[in-house]
């Protein structure tokens, strides 16, 4: 956009050859490539002949009103800072501990870490969002950019690690209610216990690399507004690396079925990868054309918004509204041993074999034959539940003797 008029030259041209100054009437700026001062309308920097200036107003500075893309952008943020309690609420209930002891196979960590991840995202959106008022606000794109293309993408492997982790303890709680329902069910396994031991390392290890090469990297660059900042090799080699951490989760799934064999998929699972999928075919896209990329001023914003930030949101509430459903893990096993333990004494019951005594002794003193004491019916009585439980208590531990003395 053009400068207002008039542009201000009034500056010795001496000064500013000695300290490579270079005034633009096309956008109404001087610069010497370090600092860059607006040099129009009511903006006149004064330039010293020792360097110094005064009354400058820097070229990132916010000329401009909240445009489109600041306006998403809060959008963003504010829906992100609005599903926190969710998330929160979802990490109380799902990540408390109900059983005295933890096993050291199955941590309490476990169950919380897809929800610290997704606490991370929640504050990387609500960053990006607001950082990205100032791009429309700046006359020159400057260090806001920066720090936006940044934060922003610093959040698509954090939506990797909160689905790796969701994933992982989905697996994991399976195992556990295996290993609880026979803890000698599970044979040793070199292949399993060495999937389990690095599987982690290397899902953690492509989204480390995704991170280095996309993320920390020179977002000065940004500035120029240059394509070849975006679909340049590192990006490119970046989002490959994490297009094969996706695909590390995706076939995590298969190695459970495998092995403990689930008796359904959780929604969440399918439907996160969906969201996921979508994210890095965003990224994968921007590698060859960044005309709607969130990097470019000049993108289009709805592009940005339904391909950058909805798929974000999408994730966070798609977690949550399974959260919400779910019950916590602990309370799971509890029941399970319940059931399992109401099995067993119902089953004790079933064996069991009741004779009243007070009936015999009653046959024996009337002088009954032996033929005549099993031909009398013997009425039904209810027994109490201290005598249904000292019967099946009996008949365990003489079933419990019988099998000792059969392996002896």
């Amino acid at each position: 956009m053009a400068p207002p008029q008039p542009i201000f030259s009034n500056y010795n041209q001496t000064t500013l050859e000695q300290y490579s100054y270079v005034l633009y009437p096309g956008n109404g700026t001087i610069s010497n490539g370090t600092n860059c001062y607006l040099s129009f309308g009511n903006f006149h920097p004064s330039i010293y002949s020792n360097g110094t200036v005064d009354n400058g107003t820097n070229c990132d500075s916010p000329y401009y009103g909240i445009a489109a893309r600041g306006g998403v952008g809060i959008a963003f943020a504010t829906i992100s800072i609005l599903l926190l309690p969710f998330s929160i609420n979802s990490l109380h209930r799902l990540g408390k501990q109900h059983l005295k002891h933890e096993h050291k196979r199955f941590r309490l960590i476990s169950r919380r870490w897809q929800w610290y991840w997704v606490f991370l995202i929640h504050a990387l959106s609500a960053v990006a969002g607001f950082l990205s008022i100032d791009i429309d606000r700046d006359y020159i794109a400057g260090t806001s950019f920066t720090s936006y293309g940044a934060v922003f993408t610093a959040v698509f492997p954090c939506c990797l690690g909160a689905v790796w982790e969701m994933t992982r303890h989905w697996g994991s709680f399976v195992e556990r209610q295996k290993f609880e329902e026979d803890p000698y069910s599970f044979r040793d396994d070199k292949f399993r216990s060495a999937y389990i031991l690095l599987a982690p390392i290397f899902v953690y290890l492509f989204g480390f690399l995704f991170f280095l090469l996309a993320v920390l990297r020179n977002w000065n660059n940004v500035i120029k507004q240059s394509p070849d900042f975006i679909d340049n090799p590192r990006w490119k080699v970046g989002i490959f690396l994490g297009l094969v951490c996706f695909i590390l989760i995706v076939l995590h799934v298969g190695f459970i079925y495998h092995f403990w064999h689930p008796s359904h998929l959780p929604l969440k699972i399918p439907l996160c990868f969906v969201g996921v999928a979508v994210m890095l075919s965003y990224c994968i896209a921007l590698s060859f054309d960044s005309h709607f990329s969130p990097f470019d001023s000049n993108s289009s914003i709805v592009a940005v918004s339904v391909w950058g930030y909805i798929p974000i949101l999408y994730l966070l509430l798609v977690m949550n509204i399974a959260a919400h459903y779910q019950v916590n893990d602990d309370k799971i096993i509890l029941r399970q041993r319940s059931e399992r333990e109401n099995a067993r004494m119902q089953a004790a019951l079933d064996t069991v074999v009741v004779h009243d005594d007070n009936l015999f002794r009653q046959d024996n003193a009337l002088g009954y034959s032996d033929e005549k004491q099993s031909a009398v019916r013997v009425p039904p009585r209810a027994y109490t539940n201290a005598e249904i439980k000292a019967f099946a208590r009996a008949n365990m531990q003489a079933m419990q003797k019988s099998g000792i003395s059969d392996q002896r």
